[in-house]
């Protein structure tokens, strides 16, 4: 197998798990929200013991406390708005809007991180936006707050993708990973203590699924990424859609309509297009530095990018 295949196999299997994450979100009955997120965030966090364990103190030391604190302050808003959408919108309506989060990164890029975002990006970026609107159709079709709260967890995952751009310039994978877990866990915990309660079986073992199946599309999406160009894989990760689709139509009963496809048409269009075009940037100014002496890559920077999409998406990623 090839490694351009094996990293396509993994994309796919990190698009079924970060799917199979909301499908089980949409299946608990009876567990509030807020222990939904605290399952996942102890999952996040879980993830990191190993390392934690073996190195307590090279775990923690970070020169950006405060920016990591407020990546995880990010991720733990971002995860209880992502798990309200997916528990009250259709799985497919819910995975397209957490789509957007790429539309919002390129309109924060230029105040946030001073890139220069030229008039093809935000072209594309208007158009994408468009298809949010085909989408939600206002005054055919109800805005509430599981919209808005879809649209508000792709906000604040651009705001993942960026901080965790700045993090990944000095910071380990795992140190970030880290925070992350501890940082969404103490904002879960005291919001889910009041009405905690030891749930039936069925319901333990979907939070025990809500715990796991999120960090592992996480290990599985960083793995297909080390094997092949992020240009190369993004794509492969909106077959989330289809398995968003597949799952709704067969185990909810939830048909997409007209609208859904072609808002969805032009949200990932213009999502495939910023992407492209952002690696043929980075491969224009990484050009002149080939006969440069090497600097060793920061480990896991392209790795957390992904993951802090596929949240905010998912996370997301999500």
């Amino acid at each position: 197998m090839t490694p351009m295949t094996k990293a396509a196999l993994l994309a796919v299997a990190s698009a079924f798990f970060f799917n199979l994450e909301t499908v089980v979100v949409k299946a608990i009955e009876g567990v509030p929200l807020a222990t939904i997120v605290l399952a996942r965030a102890v999952g996040q966090l879980a993830w990191a013991m190993p390392a934690f364990v073996q190195d307590p103190r090279g775990v923690m030391r970070t020169g950006q406390l405060r920016l990591n604190l407020l990546r995880g302050g990010l991720s733990g808003i971002s995860w209880y708005m992502y798990f309200l959408s997916f528990s009250m919108l259709p799985l497919a309506t819910a995975t397209v809007l957490s789509f957007t989060s790429v539309l919002f990164v390129t309109a924060l890029a230029g105040p946030v991180l001073g890139e220069a975002v030229r008039w093809r990006r935000w072209t594309a970026t208007l158009v994408g936006f468009a298809g949010v609107v085909a989408i939600v159709r206002p005054g055919a079709l109800e805005v509430g707050w599981p919209v808005a709260a879809a649209i508000g967890s792709a906000f604040l995952g651009a705001g993942i993708v960026l901080t965790t751009k700045m993090l990944a310039r000095s910071e380990r994978t795992i140190t970030i990973m880290f925070y992350i877990g501890l940082m969404t866990t103490l904002m879960a915990l005291p919001v889910a203590w009041p009405g905690l309660a030891w749930p039936g079986w069925r319901d333990f073992g979907l939070l025990l699924l809500t715990a796991l199946c999120g960090p592992f599309a996480m290990v599985l999406w960083i793995s297909a990424l080390r094997l092949a160009d992020a240009s190369v894989i993004a794509p492969i990760g909106y077959v989330r859609l289809v398995f968003a689709a597949a799952f709704g139509v067969l185990l909810f009963n939830e048909m997409p309509d007209m609208w859904l496809g072609f808002g969805a048409a032009l949200i990932v269009g213009s999502a495939l297009y910023i992407t492209r075009r952002e690696a043929r940037v980075a491969r224009r100014k990484a050009a002149p530095l080939v006969a440069a002496p090497a600097i060793p890559p920061q480990r896991g920077a392209a790795a957390e990018s992904a993951e802090s999409s596929a949240e905010g998406s998912s996370p997301k990623s999500r």
